[in-house]
């Protein structure tokens, strides 16, 4: 990675003296930003580019070539690196062509793949094609051709797997009321070497960048990403948009990279599980970076909002209560009392507490001696200020207020004085004495929001993401066998893989007569279930092969009558093994556990309310298996069963321990046994003290 990032020596394949290639705007850029390095020209039919000699081939260079940028069409670009190859001294390209596999079209897959092996063969890292390549403003290095870009040094590092957006990523930075510079930036277009997740190892090791921000459509190995993004993210914020959050937009994301975007919701789990903080749009991106880089953090998440226009405070505590990361700070009796001294009467003073509305009556003094008050208060850890100062209150004099105050807390402060020409001396003061502005209040209170996340995962000491205690892997025989088998457990069978795997299962006798279901239920104890065994019914209420709460002998036996003939009626080919006999099970709160496998996750489990609820309500959480306990716990906080469990309405509350444990487990069976490809307990009925899996299937993959 260095030598793309670091070359001594660039030869630009594709230098043109015409406006309207790339190839020009490439070494245009690196002449006049005076790469600290040297520079070759290189093209057939010129024979000097800005002052530089023009060579015909590569391989007429001679002196050392250190990296090579390619900008020619795709069918001449593997005569180029075979060039490289011969040359021996080439250690990185940056292959700016497109027309590869990114077009669907075999034969351009099969171009890239032939890249590719002279590439490997001879040692050379491939950034690209279909790329804008990288940008490092420690020695003035730029491969992209995007317009209007400024070569500002920061302490960002940017990554992308789009070159427009990556592009405008750096074009909002430098628009901001200071412009806000960066250290590397790599758009890794197709990825036929160098992927993201290698720009991320490499930006985690380089002591210039402090912040990782980046575009991502996709990601080939989820589990990689995860596993480094846990790495990181205890050393350094890592921002990410990923977009594909919806059907439409991940279809749009397929076309445009050939990249698999997976399921949206499996993203936001995994992401959160392993410390990366998701970003929805490119403004909440470059907000986000800006707070990480000019903010110190905070020691806790508990905000106050301190505004002088009402509406706009409103809005700032709508974004704070959408997330649960923060809360409202308990501004104490001490600090109200005080900035009742200070405000006019007219203003409101935590209500609720941790806002205080200062009404437009104040003036500098009073949001100098609010803020100040909001800062010393032990129980406040940031502040988000609000204002549209009046023609009668300059701005400025507000910033210097603030900054005055300021400055003798350790504590950030992100301030909104909304967008327009009149604030943007103010605002570029704020940013200059280290306090980011913002032009909106939910944009200054979501940049807060992720501020305090990633300030809560700095120096994280919980355990490392998807590691899984040996004695716990366990390949069931069962699930083997069925997979040989091409079909999927019955449920008996499903039954016994979750108890040889420690999970408590409700008595069952496995029936295949009349007599049978009868005997079982006398020694079970009634009331009773019967449910339909058949391999090829998932759902059995669909079928009309479960009956519940059965009291007597005579009610068993005409149930059994009943099922066998329904499902007979209904699915004439399915082959019918008899039927299961459990308890009827009362009370409890009834709750679905779920496992999925996904293509760049692998086993996912998901926890919501079960039974019609799930379809209905869809209120569910994921997390990326396997996990410990307090994953689990907080994967059950994240929905609204949580209310429930913890006895809503004055009930009592549920074993969400016991849950938790559940949870754990199912993850632990889905790394032990690849086999399986979906799991379905739904429903789990969780009472006061244990609880109790009442239908189970799983799924495999055959």
């Amino acid at each position: 990675m260095e030598h793309l990032f670091w070359p001594k020596s660039v030869a630009i394949v594709g230098a043109s003296n015409n406006p309207g290639k790339a190839g020009h705007q490439i070494l245009k850029t690196l002449v006049e930003e005076k790469f600290q390095g040297k520079i070759f020209a290189v093209n057939t039919s010129e024979n000097e580019v800005f002052g530089l000699k023009c060579y015909k081939s590569l391989k007429d260079i001679p002196d050392r070539v250190e990296m090579v940028v390619i900008s020619i069409p795709a069918p001449g670009v593997p005569d180029v690196m075979k060039q490289a190859a011969e040359r021996g001294d080439v250690k990185a390209a940056i292959i700016v062509s497109a027309g590869f596999a990114e077009t669907g079209i075999p034969e351009r897959i099969e171009l890239e793949k032939q890249v590719v092996e002279i590439a490997k063969a001879a040692g050379i890292r491939i950034v690209g094609p279909n790329c804008n390549g990288i940008i490092n403003t420690g020695n003035r290095i730029s491969t992209s051709f995007a317009p209007g870009l400024k070569m500002i040094p920061g302490s960002i590092g940017y990554f992308t797997q789009s070159g427009a957006t990556g592009g405008s990523l750096l074009l909002f930075a430098s628009s901001q009321p200071q412009p806000l510079g960066f250290s590397k930036w790599v758009h890794v277009g197709n990825m036929c070497d160098v992927t993201n997740l290698e720009v991320l190892e490499y930006y985690a090791s380089d002591p210039s960048v402090k912040v990782i921000a980046g575009y991502m459509e996709g990601v080939r190995d989820g589990r990689e990403l995860m596993k480094l993004a846990d790495r990181i993210t205890r050393q350094k914020p890592l921002l990410v948009l990923k977009v594909g959050r919806t059907e439409v937009g991940s279809s749009a994301t397929l076309s445009h990279t050939g990249t698999l975007a997976g399921s949206d919701r499996i993203y936001s789990a995994a992401f959160a599980q392993s410390g990366i903080i998701r970003v929805n749009t490119i403004e909440e991106l470059v907000d986000s970076a800006k707070a990480l880089v000019l903010a110190p953090y905070p020691k806790g998440n508990r905000i106050s909002v301190l505004t002088e226009a009402g509406g706009l405070g409103i809005i700032a505590m709508d974004e704070l209560g959408s997330d649960p990361a923060v809360q409202l700070a308990p501004v104490t009796q001490e600090t109200q009392e005080a900035l009742a001294k200070v405000l006019p009467p007219m203003a409101m003073i935590c209500k609720p507490n941790g806002y205080v509305d200062m009404t437009a009556a104040a003036m500098e003094k009073e949001f100098a001696e609010s803020l100040r008050l909001l800062l010393k208060d032990p129980n406040v850890d940031a502040v988000i200020l609000i204002g549209l100062p009046p023609t009668f209150l300059p701005a400025e004099n507000v910033a210097k207020a603030i900054v005055e105050v300021a400055r003798n807390h350790e504590k950030p402060v992100m301030v909104c004085f909304m967008t327009g020409q009149v604030m943007e001396d103010a605002r570029k003061y704020l940013e200059e004495s280290g306090i980011p502005t913002f032009d909106t209040p939910d944009r200054a209170a979501r940049a807060m929001i992720n501020l305090i996340k990633a300030a809560s995962r700095l120096n994280y000491k919980g355990s490392k993401v998807l590691t899984l205690v040996p004695d716990k892997i366990f390949s069931h025989n069962i699930v083997k066998e069925a997979a040989r088998e091409g079909r999927n457990l019955l449920e008996p069978e499903a039954v016994q893989v979750l108890e040889d795997f420690g999970i408590r299962m409700q008595p069952f006798y496995f029936a295949k007569t009349e007599e049978d279901a009868v005997a079982g239920a006398d020694a079970i104890g009634y009331p009773v279930v019967l449910k339909v065994v058949s391999p090829q019914i998932i759902h059995k209420s669909d079928y009309g092969g479960v009956k519940l709460n059965l009291y007597s002998p005579e009610e068993v036996r005409q149930a059994y009558a009943e099922i066998i003939s329904t499902v007979k009626r209904k699915a004439p080919d399915a082959e019918i093994k008899g039927v299961i006999v459990t308890p009827f099970m009362k009370g409890g709160t009834e709750v679905i556990v779920g496992m999925l496998r996904d293509p760049q996750f692998g086993p996912v489990v998901m926890f919501g309310l079960g039974g019609v609820f799930v379809e209905v309500f869809k209120d569910v959480s994921f997390r990326v298996a396997p996990f410990d306990r307090d994953e689990a716990l907080k994967m059950i906080a994240e929905t609204k069963a949580y209310t429930i469990l913890r006895g809503a309405r004055g009930s009592q509350d549920k074993d969400i321990d016991a849950l938790a444990d559940l949870l754990v487990k199912i993850g632990e069976i889905a790394v032990s046994n690849p086999e399986i490809k979906e799991m379905d307990l739904n429903p789990v009925a969780v009472f006061e003290r244990g609880l109790a899996v009442l239908d189970v299937r799983i799924i495999t993959e055959n």
